[in-house]
């Protein structure tokens, strides 16, 4: 089964609200406390991170949220990045503000932060960190979301390599390793995770993608999912596929004052055999007068 190139960018910008527009409006703010404000804001100032790696929102879950906030109101601020006056960089509570906008409000409760003007490069990376930890420390971020996200930060050169990304993100190599390896799933898997985000266990996904056969692939996922199969069974199901490695027909060591040569002469027929040991001997007396 072929398989396609993955289009990082193009699919977290599919998934960003693109219809949130900056303008510029007064604003109250509250006394600063460690460089932060309490304060609410236009919705209408507010800018969705563009390193955000969420690519969709479940429509029930917005739904049922747009309700509470109807009836209770807003529990939890979202927090900004202040740019410039009138012009904030969400970093946390993208759905919050979401059910605002659904349910036609102006304003939202928002704990501010003032954020030092960085360059572009530097402020891509900063906002990088900030979208990216926020949802991990979450756990409601899926695989394939987080693995499209560093993929993409990769191929615009803010990291040059997975060992910088992983100490950005106080995560392993492996763990980071791991998580861009989901990008090698075969497309059947790759729009189940973006659609019905059926697994965020990046282990098992990782193991799954080990599986050559793309048929075989789609159908271990599946049967994972379904719980047929648990992340054990599809370490023990890889490692038994190993094919047994070859014995090599002959094997040297040697210690300060010994050396030993072990040969398996099955596969050599008879005239072979002579022959090596011919050379062999030939070999030996060169040495041994």
């Amino acid at each position: 089964m072929a398989k396609r190139k993955i289009n990082a960018a193009m699919m977290l910008a599919a998934g960003a609200d693109a219809h949130l527009q900056t303008k510029t409006r007064p604003v109250s703010h509250a006394k600063p406390i460690n460089g932060e404000t309490f304060s609410e804001l236009p919705i209408q100032d507010i800018r969705d991170n563009p390193m955000q790696p969420r690519l969709h929102i479940d429509p029930d879950e917005l739904e049922d949220l747009s309700r509470s906030i109807k009836l209770h109101g807003l529990i939890q601020p979202i927090a900004v990045i202040k740019v410039t006056e009138g012009e904030y960089v969400l970093k946390a509570g993208h759905r919050r503000l979401m059910a605002h906008q659904k349910l036609g409000l102006s304003t939202i409760k928002a704990i501010v932060q003032e954020e030092p003007i960085l360059n572009q490069h530097d402020g891509e990376k900063a906002l990088f960190e900030i979208a990216v930890m926020e949802n991990t420390h979450r756990d409601n971020l899926n695989p394939l979301e987080l693995a499209l996200s560093l993929r993409h930060a990769l191929d615009r050169g803010l990291y040059h390599n997975m060992d910088e990304i992983a100490l950005a993100l106080g995560k392993s190599k492996s763990y980071v390793s791991k998580v861009l390896k989901v990008l090698a799933l075969e497309d059947a898997i790759i729009h189940d995770l973006s659609r019905n985000k059926s697994t965020n266990d990046i282990e098992a996904l990782y193991e799954i993608q080990k599986i050559k056969s793309g048929e075989e692939q789609i159908r271990v996922y599946f049967d994972f999912i379904a719980k047929k199969l648990d992340r054990k069974a599809l370490r023990a199901r890889n490692k038994a596929a190993k094919p047994p490695r070859a014995k090599a027909p002959y094997a040297f060591s040697k210690k300060a004052h010994q050396t030993r040569l072990e040969l398996d002469l099955h596969s050599l027929d008879v005239e072979a055999r002579e022959q090596l040991h011919k050379e062999l001997e030939a070999v030996i007396k060169r040495y041994y007068h």
